[in-house]
């Protein structure tokens, strides 16, 4: 059961999902996306179009909630916005310490158009992507960047307060030192995930894109190897991150590539190929997901399918097919969703902020 107060455009819905494929159909504008984004909500704790948590709450009102009720585990999980405050977390009902702490109880993987800059745009988008996935199926990974982030912003605060008083090293050592094993974990799970991706996005395009081949690889923004590598490059950065007034080394500064044929996708692919390179990517994550928990996370297609050509949409349904567990599918017209997935999926009309049986 999903139930959403005041969430964007819903005043208030009840909606049992079927536990595998479900079709929401309705014209654009009328709330299709919204729901997806709640289910992403309380899945990552991060809204689908990166926006401000504030912009949850619908018009008017001044709090927003989502719970969505897991039958497996008979657990209720939740988000709930109080304009003007931040967003706290809940576990059947009980407030916990971190909205963080939602993690990994719905891991879901998400597919829409909105997707595109983590092919196109600049390295923060694939890092987001990398962080959100990984703090899902690892709580060492989501220690690690908690931890990281805390000595990094300390770390900064120290190069911006250099500029105004002498900050001596043994200042900045309790900081790097952590930044320094973190950062390394980070690294070596980020490239080992990429590593797992890689056989199945491979196998994706192939499928998808006539062929051409897909090529991922972690990136590191320096040649650091290791935690005594990493706090020795910190160490010596100093005096520039001073002049710079930021870090400079360091995970926060990574990226990895996305080649088509050898050449960045980021630079020289089409549309077209950036989005094939961006469904590859989500569904060998939806496999590696699936390896790690055993089981598939939410799968959540928010209007892909009507954006394809046929032989691309029919790859697309077939390896949803294959490796979705319980899925919710958008689109303007419930017969895009074709007859093999429509013939497994309860179908769902969405008007006005309303969702309602077909």
């Amino acid at each position: 059961m999903v139930s959403l107060r005041r969430f964007r455009n819903f005043e208030e819905l009840d909606l049992e999902l079927s536990e595998g494929f479900n079709v929401l159909a309705g014209p654009n504008a009328q709330g299709k996306t919204n729901f997806l984004e709640a289910l992403h909500w309380v899945s990552t704790t991060r809204l689908l179009r990166g926006m401000r948590d504030a912009e949850a709450i619908q018009d008017g009102a001044d709090a927003a909630e989502v719970l969505v009720e897991l039958l497996s585990s008979n657990t209720q999980l939740g988000m709930r916005l109080v304009r003007g405050a931040r967003k706290r977390a809940t576990l059947n009902g009980v407030g916990l310490p971190r909205a963080a702490d939602l993690l990994g109880r719905m891991p879901c993987v998400s597919l829409t158009t909105l997707d595109l800059p983590i092919v196109r745009n600049d390295p923060a988008e694939r890092r987001m992507f990398l962080d959100v996935e990984l703090s899902q199926l690892y709580p060492a990974y989501l220690r690690h960047l908690s931890l990281y982030k805390r000595a990094l912003e300390q770390r900064n605060a120290l190069v911006r307060a250099s500029r105004e008083r002498f900050v001596s090293p043994s200042e900045f050592e309790p900081w790097e030192s952590p930044m320094a094993e973190h950062g390394a974990a980070l690294r070596t799970m980020r490239s080992a995930f990429l590593e797992r991706l890689v056989p199945h996005a491979e196998e994706v395009h192939a499928s998808m894109g006539g062929g051409e081949g897909l090529r991922l690889a972690y990136t590191p923004r320096d040649e650091a190897t290791g935690a005594s590598e990493l706090a020795d490059a910190l160490g010596a950065t100093r005096a520039a991150d001073q002049a710079r007034g930021g870090t400079s080394v360091g995970p926060h500064r990574d990226d990895f590539a996305i080649a088509i044929e050898d050449r960045e996708a980021r630079l020289f692919g089409s549309q077209g190929q950036q989005r094939t390179a961006v469904i590859a990517l989500k569904m060998a994550t939806l496999e590696v997901a699936r390896e790690e928990l055993g089981a598939p996370p939410l799968l959540l297609l928010d209007d892909m399918l009507s954006d394809l050509d046929e032989t691309r949409r029919a790859m697309l349904v077939e390896r949803t097919l294959e490796c979705a567990g319980q899925a919710v599918l958008t689109c303007t017209e419930a017969s895009s969703a074709g007859p093999e997935i429509l013939e497994k999926a309860r179908v769902f009309n969405v008007r006005a902020g309303t969702i309602g049986p077909a």
